[in-house]
């Protein structure tokens, strides 16, 4: 084997990266193609942003062409974002390919049985990169042409069973879950020839129909199952009832059950025979693996010993010669994690067994040094921070852990530097031994982090204060806490009250009325906690204890309160902002409370330009509205003048791009955010006004005009399809009042178009819409999301500001989210400037704990991957660590 990047991959050819980001990627593609040539796998750890899609697809391109196109390699994604990585592939080879290579790659594969069709395609159409979702190998059987397979080759052989055939055949359509098969003279004939006959069969039986564009059952599928034990589908076969009397429905009913589980059983064992040799597998989002789960399982070696690998063997395993995996977060709790990711490469299919034994003593090796390093390093810290403060100075001179230092320092000085020597000595050591395996690079710090009380401009090492007219449900949950845990022995146990109560007062209510949707209910029924009442009363006192549910109660919720406030503000001076939250009724309300909250303050300000009470919406809407209409109605000057700056601004884009754009542009200028936000408002507002607000309304580079042209350059390097697609969705999204009743119980209320939610409720279809127009100058302004947008998208282009509401216990679940909006091309990275990350927490709470323990596990995960690790906030006192002395515990994984 020498695989080693093809000639016909240039990154320098894109318009969409800096030149020093395409150097980079040329560079990683071709190491780790070399490294593909001497050990089972590499892990592409670059930071969340880098383009590690694009690195990933030109070593798919090489090994490909490498293997002169015969067997195809395998891309394992996240069934979330594998329309994302097709669409890439399509910009990938635009423009980061000398030429058209005629390469073919799959559609996104869901299910096991599109796979084995696909492998067993001809040559001259057989894909060479399959795109296959996380999920579709451990999928239940779905293909009704795989299960009825599956029931002819059971009674194959079988004299008793043949006469069962007319009754599958009777009742297929039921069994098969699939009406296509009401015909039992058709699947009869099925059942009778072999599965290579079926296409035939089939076309000719359905003239009229549209024909079937493969052949419907894997080649290699009967002579799979024909080695399996059937007896358990056999006997369920059996059982299918021969007349229909009363009881038949019931009898099918529970015969179709029963060989649901018994051929799924036989399906997944199948799978597990399948004997075929692919040159690599790519797994994005590898971190799915670092624990035991069934993507995990589905890499476990088929002649894996029982001394090294206790799992049933896996369908993959032993299929690939090579594995490459994808995450920016390898780790979330500690290295381990990393090691038991890495430790999936040992389902290769290995050569021979020394070369695996040798493996496994290398990962050995790699852990005892990281648990040095590790040791090592929390010695050091405990070191360091028993220097006192009045040493700040002195510390701040020192450049190695070797230097010499005067007498009259204090001595906690000196016993720090010689621990730290030792622990830098165990980092690099390890480091040496993990480098092999691992290729990560950083992006140049440009997080400002606003932990606790900054994101209302309070000092950063302390939490939100909760006042007292919100204090006493919190002191009332610290108690029942504290209850549950002596009821309990003392041993450990979940914050039963603390998660939603520390998210806003809504989260909380509903883990008590089980009414969470998709998340778990936290917070056991205090009834089988507590024998003696004792648990219930403060349960109920809490309960009691909550504000009344108005907008001067629950709104109150200080961390709620915060996110509102903050979150107005930046989009009230024309910053877009990201925030994150785990509860569904948290991010309801928060939509609801900067809804109101900008709404109020919009409509306060017209109503006092135009002169009216500032009860009086109404009159001002209405007033916002005729102004729209003389100013930008289609037969107005104004349209006319702001169509013809916007189509100035065009570039490079083909007149009827120009033209959408413009178009766009005008329908969201009309609405009256826009023009409240971007225009110095008033009755007798001109177009001369209107277009100077457009012009010069924000700071310097960043105006609406200035947004418009960098979206504009950014239309013109898109793909025509990527282009139409987003001027299509911002034909769809909304800029008028969206009516809901977002609480049960209350009337509809108006939300503001701007100001918009995505989470698990929300269809894939609407989250993609958000998404594309989250990423223009546009609405929405404030997107209010769960984790189901925390990885594999782009949210980046437009916005610089992310509201951590809700935390987390992993730090790589924060980096995944902050990871949207830091990406090659991000608006920081053109605005040259920071981007924003705030994370309010509880002062004296259970959040204000989760904080300091997710920056605990943060430091050390920047430590092994050589991160930039943030700033040390849960150590305020603490004499600052030298940056010199920093970088010598910091292991480096980057190509220098």
């Amino acid at each position: 084997m020498h695989w080693k990047l093809t000639e016909s991959v240039d990154f320098t050819l894109s318009r969409r990266v800096p030149p020093e980001d395409a150097t980079r990627q040329q560079r990683t593609a071709a190491e780790i193609l070399e490294r593909l040539n001497d050990q089972p796998g590499v892990v592409l750890a670059d930071e969340v942003g880098m383009g590690k899609t694009f690195v990933a697809l030109a070593v798919a391109v090489s090994v490909v062409e490498a293997t002169r196109r015969r067997r195809p390699i395998v891309v394992m994604v996240p069934r979330g974002v594998a329309a994302k990585w097709r669409t890439e592939w399509d910009v990938f080879t635009s423009q980061c390919m000398r030429s058209a290579s005629g390469l073919r790659i799959s559609e996104p594969l869901t299910s096991g049985s599109d796979f084995l069709k696909l492998l067993d395609d001809p040559a001259d159409r057989r894909k060479h990169i399959v795109l296959l979702t996380h999920g579709a190998i451990t999928s239940n059987l779905k293909d009704p042409f795989v299960k009825l397979s599956l029931l002819r080759q059971a009674t194959m052989y079988r004299p008793k069973l043949l006469d069962k055939r007319g009754r599958i055949s009777r009742v297929a359509s039921t069994l098969l879950r699939d009406q296509r098969f009401d015909s039992a003279e058709l699947v009869e004939r099925l059942l009778r020839s072999p599965e290579t006959e079926w296409k035939t069969i089939w076309d000719r039986a359905h003239p009229t129909k549209q024909p079937l564009d493969d052949d419907p059952v894997p080649d290699n599928l009967p002579e799979l199952v024909r080695a399996l034990d059937l007896s358990v589908l056999r006997d369920v076969i059996s059982r299918i009832p021969k007349n229909r009397g009363a009881t038949f429905d019931a009898r099918l009913s529970d015969a179709r059950k029963a060989l649901d589980q018994s051929l799924r059983t036989v399906w997944h064992d199948a799978l597990r025979r399948l004997d075929t040799t692919l040159p690599l597998l790519i797994l994005d989002e590898a971190h799915h693996v670092k624990n035991q789960t069934q993507l995990a399982d589905l890499l476990s070696s088929k002649d894996a010993r029982a001394d090294l690998d206790s799992l049933r063997p896996g369908q993959l395993g032993s299929v690939f010669e090579r594995m490459l995996f994808l995450t920016a977060t390898p780790f979330q709790l500690g290295h381990h994690e990393l090691l038991s990711v890495m430790g999936r490469f040992d389902g290769i299919k290995w050569k021979t067994n020394r070369d695996r034994t040798d493996f496994s003593r290398e990962l050995d090796h790699l852990r005892n040094a990281l648990d040095t390093a590790q040791s090592r390093a929390i010695e050091f810290e405990r070191a360091w921070s028993r220097i006192p403060m009045h040493e700040a100075d002195a510390c701040a001179t020192v450049s190695s852990f070797t230097d010499e230092v005067d007498a009259t320092h204090h001595p906690t000085l000196k016993s720090a530097l010689t621990v730290g020597h030792q622990a830098s000595i165990a980092t690099k050591d390890a480091e040496k031994l993990l480098q092999p395996w691992v290729i990560r690079h950083i992006r140049n710090g440009h997080r400002r982090y606003l932990p606790g009380g900054a994101i209302i401009g309070d000092r950063a090492d302390v939490g939100l204060a909760i006042d007292d007219s919100a204090s006493l449900p919190f002191l009332l949950a610290a108690r029942a806490q504290a209850l549950a845990s002596l009821q309990k022995n003392n041993s450990a146990v979940g914050s039963l009250y603390a998660y939603g109560l520390a998210s806003s007062f809504e989260a909380y209510r509903s883990t008590r009325s089980d009414d969470l949707g998709s998340v778990v209910d936290e917070i056991t029924a205090p009834s089988t906690e507590s024998s003696n009442g004792q648990l219930d009363w403060y349960v109920n006192q809490i309960d009691e204890a909550l504000p009344a549910h108005d907008s001067s109660g629950w709104a109150g919720h200080p961390k709620v309160n915060a996110t509102v406030k903050k979150a107005v503000e930046l989009a009230l001076d024309g910053h877009k902002v990201l925030i994150f939250c785990f509860y569904r009724k948290t991010g309801e309300a928060l939509r609801q409370r900067i809804s109101d909250e900008m709404r109020d303050r919009l409509y306060a300000r017209a109503g006092r330009a135009f002169g009216y009470a500032s009860s009086d919406v109404a009159a001002t809407r209405a007033s916002l509205q005729r102004l729209s209409d003389r100013l930008l109605r289609t037969d107005s000057p104004g349209y006319k003048r702001l169509q013809g700056e916007v189509l100035s601004l065009s570039g490079k884009l083909d007149k009827s791009s120009a033209q959408l754009l413009a178009d766009r542009v005008i329908r969201f200028m009309r609405t009256d955010s826009f023009l409240l936000r971007y225009t110095d408002i008033s009755q007798d507002l001109t177009v001369e006004q209107l277009l100077d607000g457009f012009r010069s309304h924000g700071v310097p580079g960043d105006t609406l005009r200035d947004r418009v042209e960098t979206f504009a350059i950014h239309l013109s390097a898109l793909e025509p399809s990527e282009r139409q697609q987003i001027f299509d969705e911002l034909a769809e999204i909304m800029t008028g009042d969206i009516r809901t009743g977002w609480s049960e119980g209350q009337l509809a209320t108006q939300l503001l178009p701007n100001v918009r939610l995505a989470n698990g409720g929300v269809t894939p279809a609407n989250r993609q819409r958000l998404m594309i127009a989250f990423n223009t100058p546009f609405f929405p302004d404030v997107l209010v999301a769960s984790q189901v947008m925390s990885e594999g998208v782009n949210l980046h282009t437009y916005c610089r500001h992310v509201i951590h509401h809700d935390l987390d216990w992993n730090p790589a679940c924060l980096e995944q989210r902050t990871g949207r909006v830091d990406r090659i091309g991000s608006l920081a990275e053109f605005l040259k400037t920071d981007i924003e990350v705030y994370e309010p927490y509880l002062a004296g709470t259970h959040d204000e704990k989760m904080f300091r323990v997710v920056k605990d596990r943060e430091r050390w995960f920047g430590v092994v991957m050589g991160g930039s690790t943030p700033g040390d906030e849960t150590a305020q006192d603490r004499v600052p660590l030298p940056e010199a002395l920093l970088s010598k515990l910091t292991m480096s994984f980057s190509l220098t």
